[in-house]
Order: structure tokens, then sequence, then C-alpha cells
């Protein structure tokens, strides 16, 4: 029967996600008046620029929050003994002025004696000693613990003088200092009773920002420190009040974006996408991240369901994933995104493989599982990081056609990483930054160290362990290589995607790269035109 234009219009508008109908809503003319200039003008004359924050985070502190959010602020925020410029690829000065290695598990820093921080205490070697001391203490219970607690000496030389001893050989200390490491004033952070809320109350800094107030449920604002501008030649403070508004809704960010009330939107979906490139005053620019987005199979039997131990089965589900169509259509700025062929990439420090991970194949996918005794596939459970929910459901939708009928479970980052590390996840798509510390050692200890591993494999937990203690490159080079194509030879891993930072920002608004990473843009990385 010969439709009318009203029940045409009624299927086709039924038919459209419920996120896509809400923006479609706002096209036209309503989105060009809804989207007025008034708004972001006006916060540029107060120099202010308003971010949407997805994942807020409670405190601005990478120790207790170790999240790729926190990390957004945080390593603008606070300082680090030196940094590692990834545009130069060489370390140099922040708090150091200068380092001499003594032996192969000691390093000598000069410090600046000019410092002050936010409090208005001045900074010493102390403060550096008390922090190190701080997240290594046995009672401080926090996630990558290993992190931070490998020293065996901490000696205060001098005020602008201090020797760091390892308790063994570690080729990337260095690297630590620069990206592990955030400062702590000892004079505020000692008194504090919950320690804890030193990044959400009382966060003093000698970098360009001071805290002016953060709150989980509303939103974060730094302010630019007028006596710290110009400490750090490689840091900057371009806006003058940076504030981010807590909005894990969708719908809510789409609304703010066009109204107004944010002028910066991070990672929107690909659909918000192509809504907000019809309109004149928006513009979307894309960085790439070395984020790695991969699936984890339970190849240990950790979880209840044991299928994922037999090896056809862990190939039948990689074979049956189309990764690049699930790519093109759910994750946002796949123009740019890298396809990584190994859980690191060719520019993280000591990365090799030579085999790849297998292919789209899902007859093969198929007939492994009836070798596997499933050739009426059966029934699982996908976990996935909340965010990435539209991605874990478009994997799920994949498997299933070749029988494995995979159900999606959508976490926040604290639930999943606590059913990870009880071991209660059958598979997991999640993601990591390889650059929050850029050597493959990071990674190694990231996917195979403490309760995250699912693999259990001794081929790869020695390479772990032995790569660590190599400072010579090629040599750790070819350890780390091993674990790699050990990896998707058993199909422990599916290295899936990189995931670009993708913003949705206000035509007035400029964003650049990192002034030292080429990884990462953050709060300082916003300017007005």
């Amino acid at each position: 029967m010969k439709q009318t234009a009203a029940q045409q219009n009624h299927r086709q508008t039924r038919e459209i996600p419920m996120f896509r109908r809400n923006t479609t809503i706002l096209t036209g003319t309503v989105f060009a008046a809804i989207l007025a200039a008034g708004p972001a003008l006006a916060q540029k004359s107060k120099g202010e620029i308003r971010l949407a924050i997805i994942d807020m985070f409670p405190t601005i502190d990478s120790y207790n929050s170790p999240s790729n959010e926190t990390g957004q602020w945080a390593r603008a925020y606070y300082s680090r003994i030196i940094s590692f410029d990834e545009h130069k690829k060489k370390l140099v000065p922040e708090l150091a002025t200068s380092w001499k290695r003594i032996d192969d598990r000691t390093i000598e820093f000069e410090l600046r004696d000019d410092l002050k921080f936010s409090s208005g205490n001045k900074f010493t070697a102390e403060d550096i000693a008390y922090t190190i001391r701080y997240v290594a203490d046995p009672k401080l219970k926090i996630r990558f613990k290993g992190r931070y607690n490998w020293h065996s000496k901490i000696e205060v030389l001098s005020p602008t003088k201090i020797r760091l001893t390892a308790k063994k050989v570690k080729h990337d200390d260095l690297f630590l200092y620069a990206y592990r490491f955030q400062i702590f004033d000892k004079g505020v952070h000692s008194k504090m009773k919950d320690k804890a809320t030193y990044g959400a109350k009382s966060a003093s800094t000698t970098g360009p920002y001071k805290l002016i107030k953060l709150d989980r449920q509303s939103g974060a604002h730094i302010q630019r420190n007028e006596e710290s501008v110009g400490y750090f030649p490689h840091r900057r403070a371009p806006i003058k009040n940076v504030k981010g508004i807590s909005m894990p809704d969708k719908q809510t960010q789409v609304a703010a974006l066009l109204t107004g009330q944010v002028q910066v939107l991070r990672n929107p979906t690909p659909d918000m996408i192509k809504e907000f490139r019809k309109n004149p005053d928006l513009r979307i620019t894309a960085f790439p991240t070395r984020f790695i987005n991969y699936i984890t199979l339970d190849a240990a039997g950790r979880s209840k369901n044991k299928k994922f131990t037999d090896i056809r089965v862990r190939r039948a589900f990689i074979k049956a994933i189309d990764r690049e169509k699930v790519i093109k259509n759910f994750v946002a700025g796949h123009e740019i995104a890298l396809r990584p062929k190994a859980v690191c990439y060719p520019d993280n420090i000591a990365c090799a493989h030579t085999i790849d991970p297998l292919g789209y194949d899902p007859a093969g996918a198929k007939r492994l599982l009836a070798e596997a005794g499933f050739p009426n596939g059966f029934d699982m459970e996908l976990s996935a990081f909340l965010p990435y929910k539209e991605i874990a459901e478009a994997i799920a939708g994949e498997v299933r056609k070749v029988g494995i009928r995979a159900t999606v479970r959508a976490m926040p980052l604290p639930v999943y990483t606590k059913r990870r590390g009880r071991g209660e996840l059958t598979a997991l798509y999640a993601g990591y930054p390889t650059f929050a510390q850029p050597n493959t050692s990071n990674l190694m200890n990231f996917f195979f160290g403490a309760n995250r591993d699912y693999s259990k494999d001794p081929i790869i937990q020695n390479a772990r362990k032995t790569g660590n203690g190599v400072m010579d490159l090629k040599k750790r080079t070819a350890i780390y290589q091993k674990a790699m194509d050990q990896v998707n030879k058993m199909s422990y891993i599916l290295p899936f995607v990189e995931q670009p930072n993708v913003y949705a920002h206000h035509k007035s608004v400029v964003i650049k790269t990192g002034a030292t990473s080429k990884t990462e843009t953050r709060p300082p990385d916003y300017f007005w035109k």
C-alpha cells in the first residue's frame, strides 16, 4: 500500500537513532539561530574558555586518579623534574636545570632556585624527595604502584641538588621522571589529613595554572598564575580561565556546544561530527594520539567463560571482525587513525614485531568454531569502557554473524578496572595512551603486569621482566619483539585502532598541537583567534 508523505516522514524519523533525531531537529534555521556568536564572544572577552568533560575526574592527580581525562589536565597542571620533547625527541629541563648519570642506577639533578608554588612556598629538592616517598609508601594504595616504588635511596644534597638511586637498573628511569612524577608542594600536602584530596582542594603547583575549584558533579576551573607564566619556555597559558564542565550525556554535550555553554567538545561521535560539519560556526579538528584501542581475550581462563582458552576460538573471534568497516563507521577521526599491528606503535621506543594480527575471514572463523566444538556458536559477554559502547556493539554485531552471540556490557573506568583485576572479564574492548610514557616497557607492564594479564604466557613474562633491565636499545627491542610476535601468534589481544583526539569547537577557537607533545592536546593548547 502506498504511504502518505506524513507516514513516510514518521517512518524516516523513527529510524534515526535517538541522538541523530534530536540533533537533526536543530538543523536549518533553528540550528543557526541557537548557535549565535554571542556566547562565544562573551567568553572570549572574559579571557575564558569552557570545555565539556565526558568522564569527570574526582581530582587533578594522576597518582590517585589514573584516567585519561585526569591525565589531560594533570600533565598540563603540575611540573615534573624534566620533560620530554616528543617533536625533537629529546629530554629537556623543567624543575631540573641539568642532570648527570652517576652509574646505571643513580642520577643526580641540579634544580632551579627561582620557583615558587602557587601557595607561595619556595620549591626545593625537599619537594621532590617528599613526593617520591609519598607515592612509594606501602600504606598508599593506588593503581600502577610499580611506576613509583622503585627507588632504593633518595638523597637531598642541597636545596638545589638531589640524587636518586633505583633498586635495580631501569632503562627508562629518565622517562619515568619526565612522564610519571608530578611534584607536589610538601608544605601543603604534608599537612593534609586526607591527602587524596590534594588535587581537588589544595593542588599547589609551580606550573602556569592554579586550581580555583574542582567538583565532580559540576566540573573544574583552573586559572592562569601570572607569577608563574614564563617560568618554563615549553609550557604555555594562552587562556586566563579554563573551565571544564562535567557532561557525560551526549545529548547534553550537543546542546551545550550549540548554545555556547561550551566552546570545545572532545571526541564527539561520528554522527555528531556529521551534524556539526553542517554548521558554519563550528569546526572539527583531529590530532593523532597513539592512543590504542584493543580487545583482550581471556586466554588464561580467569573468567567463568573458559571458551577463549582455546586458540581456535580466539582466532575465530578475531577473524569474524571486519575491522575496517567498524572503524570507518564508528571511530571519529578514522581518516587519520593508524591501524596498529601490535600493542605498540612503531614510534614507541623499542617497539618491533614480525607477525601481524589475523585479518577478516568470516568463513575461516566458522570453520575454526566448528573445529573447536562450537558449530552452532556460543554465548558470551563483551565488556567495554563506557565511551566505547557503540564501537563494542558494532564488534558484537560482527561476531554474531559467525555464531558468537556476544552481548555488550559497558562500564565506567572504576568498574571495569576492578572487574578486570578480579579476573571477571571474558573479553574487553578498551584503550590506553601509549605515549603516557612512550617506552614499550610501559606497555608490557600495562598489558601483562599485575592483575591485568589475561594470557599468562611465559614467553611474554620473560620478555617483560628481562627487557626492563637492558640499557642497550637494540637488544631491548629484540627482546620485546618476541613478546609482540607471541601476542599476535597466539591471538591474545587484537590491536584495533588508534583513537584520535577529535574536537568539535567554535570557529573562534584554535586548537594547536602540544608544545612538547605530538600525541596529546591539553587545556593550554586552546587559543582564541
